[in-house]
């Protein structure tokens, strides 16, 4: 990845590790959260990124699990009207909360920007049906 500032992506505003044991960044999934876009890479020989946009974004929530808490990590659910993944998790990541209230503005202000990008209107536009046959 060269540079912080992409035209499709926006500008880099923040970047972690997956925490495993004991809060150690010992993963080789990392996230990146761009103004207008989320990332996540995995892998270390095959690296695998998936892209989603913020203003796909439906819910959020913040879920801080006891032994993520003690080494001050905690896991961040997106739901997303997106087919490949509609439930998007940054698992034990440092400060989560303070990633939560960043990526909070962000999709805030998507949803500003964006008056007709509704639930309603994001569904719509979404194929489910290979969900319910």
């Amino acid at each position: 990845m060269s540079g912080t500032e992409s035209t499709t992506r926006g500008a880099l505003i923040w970047e972690g590790r997956k925490c495993t044991i004991f809060g150690l960044p010992l993963s080789f999934t990392k996230y990146f959260v761009y103004e207008k876009r989320l990332v996540t890479r995995t892998g270390f020989f095959n690296l695998v990124e998936d892209e989603m946009d913020f203003y796909k974004v439906l819910d959020k929530s913040l879920v801080l699990p006891f032994w993520q808490r003690v080494f001050g990590c905690g896991s961040i659910h997106l739901n997303v009207a997106d087919v490949d993944t509609p439930i998007k998790v940054l698992v034990s990541i440092k400060n989560p909360r303070e990633v939560y209230a960043q990526i909070d503005s962000i999709v805030t202000s998507q949803a500003s920007q964006n008056p007709m990008r509704n639930a309603a209107n994001i569904l719509s536009s979404v194929s489910q049906g290979e969900y319910f046959n």
